[in-house]
């Protein structure tokens, strides 16, 4: 007998990146005072425009450690390191309550986030699957094939990397505190807006 797993979902996973949050954090919540943001999938938190240029600002070390990154992940999904560019990324800030609905990523090839502050029970990134025929029926109970939602804890200083075009979704702030995550996206030159 031999076992294979067919369409493996590959989420890469980068804890104590010792960036400098704090000065993330400030300019974050600067960035905040200047801009009203914008509604997309965040419910009662603020999310900023696209940023396309980080110089000058305290992403540039983000950026280029999760664009280094994701050239060694492009080669394990099959694209060419050539095609690689960060060409976008923006900040959430969700106090108490606030969350992000279920969304994907269809420009992107790549998408991630990084957490700047996240306290305990501040929200977990869900990913999940359509997988409901098999929820309750032929596989009562869950296991890592019959699974339709794999949860990961918000943690200061973690980085995940995830195709985009799985969906996903942030659980409600259950915290006092605020948190503040951005969201890098490589995205392939050829897709660029």
């Amino acid at each position: 007998m031999r076992l294979e797993e067919i369409f493996p979902t590959p989420i890469w996973i980068f804890d104590n990146m010792n960036l400098d949050v704090d000065s993330i954090k400030f300019w974050a919540y600067e960035e905040k005072k200047k801009d009203e943001g914008r509604i997309i999938s965040n419910v009662g938190g603020w999310q900023s425009n696209d940023y396309r240029t980080f110089d000058n600002t305290p992403l540039q070390v983000l950026v280029k450690y999760a664009l280094k990154e994701s050239h060694h992940i492009a080669a394990d999904l099959g694209i060419p390191k050539s095609e690689r560019v960060l060409e976008n990324l923006w900040v959430n800030i969700n106090p108490k309550y606030s969350y992000n609905q279920a969304h994907v990523h269809p420009e992107s090839r790549l998408s991630g986030v990084f957490y700047v502050d996240a306290p305990d029970k501040s929200g977990d990134i869900c990913f999940s699957r359509d997988n409901g025929y098999a929820l309750g029926t032929v596989a009562p109970e869950l296991t890592r094939y019959s699974g339709v939602e794999q949860h990961y804890p918000a943690k200061t200083n973690r980085m995940l990397i995830f195709p985009a075009w799985v969906e996903h979704h942030v659980k409600p702030n259950l915290s006092d505190d605020c948190l503040l995550y951005t969201s890098p996206s490589p995205r392939d030159k050829r897709q660029s807006r």
